[in-house]
């Protein structure tokens, strides 16, 4: 819960707000990120290296398949002293609240923004810069605070509202900061993701023409799943389909999500780019459902 506070604290210090715009098209047809609203893509994820009282944790969130407009899938992995967890939850693309309750309660996930963002750069503090990530060059809204009892910095990605760090120092272990209940250095640093732009479409993108027709048979159940997995497996291997190159984390479920197939019939019908059919792939290797 302290992790929680400190987030939400950050964000009202910074005034980070959203405003109305374009919508931002989803790779699922009929379905559209809505201004305001948290945006994410079957297949993206994002990982963080953490550091919670000193204690260093790996966090990765995958999010999955849509259930209606406004809700999606999401796991949540960590690794915390060798020890693996893993949860399964819905997000509120609205609320930004994933495990909500009947009476509207939950848990945000503050390691995403709603989109656009929107700052207040009257408020000190408060600044747009520009940094380099993996090789993409990303903007990123900061909010610097220092107070008499800590200093921090938080910083999302303008574009997809992406948390990109968050660093949080007490000045001393000492400090009576109960009102906040802010007692130990907490640290979020992003290490990995596929939803810059950059990272998602990468110069080797190859997909040969042909590979829509396995795709096809697939989704229509002419295939099974097995036999569409070591198919892309092979032509990985044989460096016939490049994808990106991404992190592995290991997942505790091999089976192919529901997302996926669908995923693969809309591209052979042409109803989404390669880049998106290229996600699918790239979860399943991510996740450990394909291993190269």
């Amino acid at each position: 819960m302290k992790n929680l506070k400190i987030f939400i604290i950050l964000i009202m210090i910074a005034g980070i707000t959203n405003t109305s715009g374009n919508a931002f098209a989803l790779s699922q047809p009929n379905i559209e990120c809505q201004p305001g609203n948290i945006c994410v893509h079957p297949g993206d994820f994002i990982t963080y290296s953490t550091e919670f009282d000193k204690v260093p944790s790996i966090e990765t969130y995958t999010f999955g398949e849509h259930i209606g407009t406004d809700k999606v899938s999401v796991s949540i992995t960590g690794i915390f002293n060798g020890t693996k967890t893993q949860s399964n939850n819905i997000l509120d693309l609205k609320t930004g609240f994933y495990n909500e309750t009947l009476d509207g309660s939950g848990i945000p996930i503050l390691v995403m923004a709603p989109i656009p963002i929107n700052i207040d750069k009257n408020i000190p503090g408060v600044s747009e810069k520009t940094q380099n990530f993996n090789g993409s060059k990303i903007d990123v809204v900061s909010v610097a605070n220092n107070t008499e009892t800590a200093t921090n910095e938080i910083g999302y990605d303008k574009e997809t509202g992406v948390l990109v760090y968050l660093h949080l120092i007490p000045k001393s272990e000492n400090a009576d900061i109960s009102a906040i209940d802010l007692t130990f250095p907490t640290k979020y640093d992003l290490i990995n993701t596929n939803m810059f732009a950059n990272s998602g479409a990468p110069v080797d993108l190859q997909i040969p023409s042909w590979i829509k027709n396995n795709a096809k048979w697939w989704s229509e159940g002419q295939i099974g799943d097995s036999e569409f997995a070591q198919g892309v497996q092979y032509l990985i291997k044989q460096g016939v389909m490049k994808i990106p190159h991404t992190q592995p984390e290991s997942s505790l479920s091999h089976q192919i999500p529901s997302w996926v197939k669908t995923s693969a019939g809309w591209w052979a019908s042409g109803q989404i780019s390669d880049n998106d059919f290229v996600k699918g792939i790239q979860y399943l290797v991510n996740s450990g459902i394909i291993r190269v």
